[in-house]
């Protein structure tokens, strides 16, 4: 069996998501993101080439998620594919990513993981009546919450001694 692979994109939100809807009235949400583009120098150093900014769209269940947990300076690592295209005003080729999956960057943003079963999702299916073969599952009580990191503060390193 081969391992299921896709593109991945690693940035920041730059504006706001704005939910919008295709021609045929189906939703979609599209936001600005942003890059820090760095090259890395034969000494080991890194150059900072600077920022560029794209677009991410995304559809179904993710516009939600997206629209409802995500706000500008959020850093977020999201699965999908670049689909290129020409823009018709000016005539230029442009890219959008089209996200199938989102979520916070961990290396960035600290979040609390909800492990109790979703009452509906692309991966689950609805348990009934709030419960499972085995146990009385809470109702969840919205969206998870994602939270900006805490600033960090300097810890003295433990005394060693033998």
């Amino acid at each position: 069996m081969s391992i299921n692979a896709r593109p991945s994109i690693r940035g920041f939100i730059a504006s706001d998501p704005e939910k919008l809807e295709t021609v045929n009235g189906n939703p979609y949400v599209k936001v600005r993101f942003g890059q820090e583009r760095r090259q890395r120098e034969e000494d080991g150093t890194f150059t900072d080439l600077g920022k560029t900014f794209a677009t991410l769209i995304a559809y179904n269940d993710n516009v939600e998620r997206i629209a409802n947990n995500f706000m500008p300076g959020d850093r977020f690592i999201a699965q999908g594919q670049v689909r290129s295209f020409t823009d018709q005003e000016s005539g230029k080729g442009r890219e959008v990513f089209i996200a199938s999956g989102i979520g916070p960057d961990s290396a960035y943003t600290r979040y609390e993981v909800d492990r109790s079963p979703r009452r509906a999702g692309p991966e689950h299916e609805t348990p009934t009546a709030g419960q499972t073969a085995d146990r009385v599952v809470p109702e969840r009580s919205g969206p998870p919450v994602f939270r900006a990191p805490e600033p960090r503060t300097e810890r003295p390193s433990p005394a060693m001694g033998m």
